[in-house]
């Protein structure tokens, strides 16, 4: 190896960087789209996002799709694709795989209004449990929301009433969704019709135009990726159109935002659009590899010897004296002068020097598990010093 350094305590310095990636996802005809892409490759669905990208594109290139897989051993971990029976009957060695590629969509789901169980009717608390499952499962999540805004109190605007959810997986937001960022359009035509945003930071989905301007339409769980819809008014712009939502003739509003899964007869040209950001913290370990005056001399490019000497490995050739005892080059071996003259026919006095061109990182058994590449080379003289700053996200 050319020149190996061991990175000191004052050399490296590992630091979280908060990035915010924004999304928007339009939703028209039954179809969503991502970041306006119609095409998102041709192993994800349209309006999905694919985990790593580790198989965007690669069937259409004639690569088979990369899977998880794990040898079955005496523990009794698997994927939730193999079933408790194929797992008992796969026989120890198998090789179980998961499913790929792994994407995540936004889902909406309308939670119906129902009536507060009744201690005379039998069946009711089940009944209700049933259609609210959902909520009651953010009980507690919507408690904890409460000094945010008190849009969050389930006891008054969660118990019974209409809520529209959608659910935007992590896979879009990470560790959580940026407060403020949240934006809900309603187009009808191509003009905008109503939009709600999360203007005051705090959760609220507040009407900006329209009929609703100025009231609260809903909240965003921001942590769990939940957009919770209860406003039933009419978006007035729309007049005389009508949805038919499970056979029933209503009224566009934002608690039917989304509504094109089972609408057999949506406007045709209305368009919904949801924009968020999310909060991606990634490690990053910054290093400083410092070249000393004197060091980093050996070269392993082979034109670092006159062309006249021959190759200086082979031994057949005499740079390079090999026995069973011993191994040594040749000290008439004469190296290449690479200083460079301004003059024509004229060669500068001979000068030790190297062109850097890329740095490696090495494990502690000295293995490479990283490489740093330069965009030009730099040319390090005999009484250079240099150091170089080397980024590595985690």
């Amino acid at each position: 190896m050319p020149y190996l350094h061991r990175f000191g305590t004052e050399d490296k310095f590992i630091n979280r960087m908060t990035t915010h990636p924004h999304y928007e996802v339009m939703m028209f005809s039954g179809s969503a789209y991502v970041n306006n892409r119609r095409f998102q490759g041709s192993d994800i669905p349209t309006g999905s996002v694919s985990l790593y990208e580790m198989n965007v594109d690669r069937s259409g290139k004639g690569f088979s799709l990369i899977y998880p897989f794990m040898i079955k051993g005496e523990s009794f971990w698997t994927f939730n694709n193999i079933t408790t029976t194929e797992f008992n009957e796969a026989l120890a060695g198998t090789t179980l795989t998961g499913s790929a590629p792994l994407t995540a969509s936004l889902q909406r789901d309308l939670i119906a209004a129902a009536a507060l169980p009744s201690e005379d009717v039998v069946g009711s608390s089940d009944a209700y449990v049933n259609a609210r499952k959902n909520m009651i499962a953010l009980r507690n999540t919507m408690d904890y929301y409460r000094k945010l805004s008190n849009a969050y109190q389930y006891k008054d605007n969660y118990v019974t009433g209409d809520v529209n959810m959608i659910s935007i997986p992590s896979i879009f937001f990470d560790s959580g969704i940026k407060k403020g960022t949240v934006s809900l359009k309603f187009y009808f035509s191509g003009t905008l019709m109503d939009e709600a945003k999360d203007e005051n930071q705090n959760g609220e989905l507040i009407s900006t135009r329209g009929a609703t301007s100025g009231s609260i339409l809903g909240v965003v769980l921001y942590n769990e990726g939940f957009v919770l819809l209860t406003s039933s008014v009419t978006i007035d712009a729309y007049n005389s159109d009508v949805y038919e939502f499970d056979g029933t003739q209503i009224s566009p509003s934002w608690k039917y935002f989304g509504a094109y899964t089972g609408a057999s007869t949506p406007p045709s040209s209305s368009v919904y659009s949801i924009s968020f950001k999310g909060t991606n913290t990634v490690p990053t370990m910054m290093m400083f590899a410092t070249l000393p005056e004197g060091e980093a001399r050996n070269s392993q490019n082979p034109s670092w010897i006159l062309a006249s000497s021959g190759s200086w490995r082979d031994p057949v050739s005499g740079s390079v004296i090999l026995t069973s005892a011993s191994y040594a080059e040749s000290k008439l071996t004469e190296i290449k002068n690479t200083v460079q003259s301004q003059y024509c026919r004229f060669e500068d006095e001979f000068q030790k020097q190297t062109f850097v061109s890329r740095i490696g990182l090495f494990d502690r058994d000295r293995n490479l598990v990283a490489m740093a590449m330069l965009p030009n080379p730099v040319l390090k003289k005999q009484d250079d010093a240099y150091t170089f700053k080397l980024k590595l996200d985690f």
